[in-house]
């Protein structure tokens, strides 16, 4: 199988990719920023299965979104149009798809160009509306809040929590990767226009501040060469997080 990933060389792509090779697929297509093209047409053209995650969310100018979201979206989706290779896609969204704002309209755009995609030519689609999500690789003061923490407690860089009562809804990225194999290995089928739920026990609700605590607490027991104290699933994923920001 022949695996096309957008945005590969981000935080999801990245991981995506580990756990494809880590699984035995070895003809795997990364498309990105400084992908050509010449690269994207020939991706398209033999794939067999598309892992959309490519997308703005931190733009320069806010006509990005549209062009980054809804309007790379749409081009992927002409090209496999254009080849007669009307394969499976799965893009990876957002929650704020939900919110009216410049973010929320391009990210829900880019899900009915999938939507209408998989309708038009009777072939599987798959749109994820993740929250926030969290593990090794992802980028500091761009991906996620926790990625922030990391970087900054494992370098006694001071951190700003404006309420540390407000609830995160978190998503580990090793659950999300083992999940997106989950659907290409097995190819279930979904009505049309219905979102992927993700399971819910897979999701972890915990507040700003708590997490913030439990990190300072990592950092102080590795400081002094203890083992972190792990209570959870949800505290081993985060140390896992933290330990893979430590400076070398």
């Amino acid at each position: 199988m022949k695996i096309l990933i957008t945005g590969a060389k981000g935080f999801l792509g990245k991981n995506l990719i580990k756990a494809l090779s880590d699984a035995g697929y070895e003809e795997v297509f990364e498309y990105d920023t400084d992908s050509s093209e010449q690269d994207l047409e020939e991706y398209c053209r033999e794939c067999d299965f598309v892992f959309h995650l490519a997308g703005v969310n931190r733009p320069k100018d806010r006509s990005e979104f549209i062009s980054g979201n809804k309007g790379f979206t749409e081009e992927v989706l002409r090209k496999l149009c254009g080849y007669g290779n009307m394969v499976p896609v799965l893009l990876s969204s957002s929650i704020q798809a939900g919110l009216d704002n410049d973010y929320g309209r391009s990210k829900r755009a880019a899900e009915e160009a999938v939507f209408s995609y998989g309708r038009e030519n009777s072939v599987p689609v798959y749109v994820y509306r993740f929250p926030n999500l969290f593990g090794r690789w992802s980028r500091p003061n761009y991906n996620t809040v926790i990625a922030t923490f990391c970087y900054n407690i494992a370098r006694d860089i001071p951190i700003r929590i404006d309420d540390r009562e407000k609830l995160l809804p978190l998503v580990y990225v090793d659950d999300v990767t083992g999940q997106f194999l989950r659907i290409l290995k097995t190819g279930i089928k979904l009505p049309p226009g219905e979102f992927v739920v993700f399971p819910p026990s897979l999701i972890y609700e915990r507040k700003l501040g708590f997490v913030a605590d439990t990190l300072m607490r990592f950092k102080d027991e590795l400081s002094s060469g203890r083992q972190p104290q792990l209570k959870d699933e949800f505290e081993e994923k985060l140390c896992e997080t933290y330990m893979s920001f430590l400076p070398e």
